[in-house]
């Protein structure tokens, strides 16, 4: 995990980045946001060394340390998985509101593909470990949860592993799908841009506000 808040806030904003990927590129969508008058914090992992429940561990403590009276919590793709391990494992952290982006909580097609080709298995890391492929924590209810879906089509993941016109080109809907979520959008915009996306930051920032994607 990385960048330490300076101060003690009252509200953050935590952004979870998804696989192959690093917390700074979450800061993207954080200056986004920061701009819309959110205060935000990006954390890295390792998918590779530690498992999504070892990697909400981690992600427990730099809660802790920032010291924030109420959290909201953004997780895009793999990132969704590791903070419904932090929600399973900590139900009294402080927690606000949680939005997740293009997440395979219910195990992800692409992912069996590549855990099925040895040469390719080890781009996984743990993230299979009640992760990627099934078995990650059930969502409880007691907190607004939104769920943004995507149906882009961009990304050579997309041609090595078609996913059907029900998906984001990596993710399918229905591998996102949690009964008691509160709202739920899709967006005409592929798995990876949506963290780019200004329309899709829109929508976040509209539900860490009033707790619904629609005005």
């Amino acid at each position: 995990m990385n960048r330490r808040l300076n101060a003690v806030p009252e509200q953050v904003t935590i952004l979870v980045h998804g696989i192959w990927m690093q917390g700074a590129l979450m800061r993207v969508m954080g200056k986004m946001l920061e701009a819309r008058g959110f205060r935000t914090h990006s954390v890295s992992y390792d998918f590779l060394k530690y498992s999504p429940a070892e990697n909400a561990h981690a992600l427990f403590a730099e809660i802790r340390q920032l010291g924030a009276r109420r959290i909201n919590l953004v997780g895009h793709s793999l990132g969704g998985i590791v903070i419904l391990h932090l929600l399973h494992e900590h139900p009294e952290l402080a927690i606000d509101k949680v939005v997740l982006i293009g997440s395979p909580v219910k195990g992800s097609y692409v992912a069996r593909r590549i855990y099925d080709a040895p040469l390719l298995r080890p781009l996984l890391g743990r993230s299979v470990e009640k992760g990627l492929l099934g078995g990650a924590p059930d969502f409880t209810a007691g907190r607004p949860l939104g769920i943004i879906t995507g149906r882009g089509k961009l990304g050579i993941t997309a041609l090595l592993y078609p996913t059907g016109d029900d998906s984001d080109g990596v993710v399918r809907e229905s591998e996102t799908l949690i009964e008691n979520a509160t709202d739920r959008v899709n967006l005409p915009m592929s798995h990876s841009t949506m963290i780019f996306s200004r329309k899709c930051t829109d929508y976040i920032a509209r539900f860490l506000t009033q707790g619904r994607f629609t005005e």
